[in-house]
């Protein structure tokens, strides 16, 4: 590994940034952690952005501190003070590089710290070329270069803008066959959307990227290029994509493994590897997918899988409390009757009519509440409407049975 830092920070940054090993991540934090402590500026920088949360860098790194403001604005302006080059780019970048913080930095001007990280750019450091990436991306190379735009015509200001943007794509390029496919994260943005004005997407060449780093044994584009492939009706190729890069630890990526093999269009049906997917994706405590589906087969207990009321309503609950409502008819069910928990009438009809969409399994429920005034004033003809709803379904077929119509009309009791 070539040096561009002190020996610490260049085995942090290729651990946490040129590789998905959670040990080694969590290794690199501790070491920094201790470079921090020793006065390194550049330790307190690249720590800040551990701190910051799952955007800046792998999601699956699972750093045990997790998101800090405090600490990472403690770290960003340590970082400064004492004189990482870029730390002040970094402090730039966020909104954090003051005025009173850039007097108070070790550097003559915000260009003789930008000319420190771009000659390591320069050398190789894929680190480095993504930070001046960005600062070309986002346009703080004119703060750096005291460029005034304020001073341009609309014509000017415009060239000028588009021309920083497109100087973006060469670093973030190099940065990419680095090693760091955390730097394709904007150069897909511009090409997928492009920017207003100035740049016109190319769809294309975003997913060219994609592939690329795919190709390149990036879990995050694995899953990402697999998704697209699965939404372009390529989606047993896009299955193969998605379970490589679950297979490298993309716990999201399991739920797109899982749901082909439940639903058997792609690959033959298969519901317990399919659950044992979605119980994959679910170390990931906020996979909603894979709650909702693993719940599903449970509640079902349908093709090889062992029904499991008790299970799936904690599973639903889980996926309810992380607002989400996809599953609200299957938990509605289980309290209304009390399967796998006590049963609660309120509580089931509050779960059905929360939602603005309609099942069989809602209506079928719904309806019962109604007609039979289950927590509720007896209401026959409400209740009948709403098994009526779901008539193809046999349960409400089989509760509409019970009601008939007077020859005035009215709904009742047979």
């Amino acid at each position: 590994m070539e040096s561009y830092f002190n020996p610490i920070v260049d085995k942090a940054i290729e651990d946490i940034y040129y590789c998905y090993d959670n040990q080694r991540a969590a290794q690199a934090a501790k070491s920094l952690s201790e470079a921090v402590d020793a006065g390194d500026g550049d330790a307190a920088y690249l720590l800040s952005r551990c701190y910051s949360g799952p955007e800046y860098s792998w999601k699956y790194h699972c750093f045990e501190f997790g998101e800090d403001d405090a600490k990472v604005e403690q770290l960003i302006r340590q970082s400064v003070m004492q004189g990482s080059a870029m730390g002040v780019l970094g402090s730039m970048r966020v909104g954090m590089l003051t005025p009173e913080l850039e007097a108070a930095m070790p550097f003559p001007s915000l260009k003789a710290a930008w000319d420190i990280v771009y000659e390591k750019a320069q050398a190789g450091c894929a680190f480095a070329q993504n930070m001046i990436g960005n600062t070309y991306f986002w346009g703080d190379i004119f703060r750096i270069e005291k460029q005034d735009l304020d001073s341009l015509s609309r014509e000017e200001l415009i060239v000028r803008l588009r021309e920083s943007m497109l100087a973006c794509v060469p670093w973030f390029e190099r940065a990419i066959k680095g090693g760091m496919g955390f730097s394709a994260r904007n150069l897909f943005n511009l090409y997928l959307e492009g920017e207003k004005n100035l740049i016109d997407p190319e769809p294309s060449k975003a997913w060219i990227l994609a592939k690329q780093c795919a190709e390149l044994g990036h879990p995050d584009w694995q899953l990402k290029w697999g998704r697209h492939l699965q939404e372009s009706d390529q989606e047993k190729e896009g299955l193969d994509w998605c379970l490589r890069a679950a297979n490298q630890g993309q716990l999201d990526a399991w739920f797109y493994v899982g749901r082909p093999y439940q639903d058997g269009k792609v690959v033959p049906k298969d519901a317990p590897y399919a659950l044992s997917c979605y119980e994959k994706g679910m170390e990931d405590p906020n996979q909603i997918g894979c709650l909702n589906r693993a719940a599903q087969l449970l509640f079902l207990g349908q093709d090889g899988v062992t029904q499991d009321y008790a299970r799936a309503v904690r599973l639903l609950e889980e996926a309810h409390a992380l607002h989400n409502d996809w599953g609200n008819d299957m938990l509605g069910i289980c309290y209304l009757f009390g399967y796998g928990c006590q049963k609660d009438p309120v509580r089931a009809r509050s779960l059905f009519e929360e939602v603005k969409w309609s099942t069989d399994l809602l209506n079928y429920g719904l309806g019962l509440i109604y007609a039979d005034g289950l927590g509720v004033p007896e209401d026959i003809k409400k209740g009948v409407a709403y098994l009526q709803k779901a008539q193809n379904y046999r349960p409400a077929q089989e509760a509409l049975s019970r009601f008939k119509k007077t020859l005035f009309g009215k709904w009742v009791r047979r």
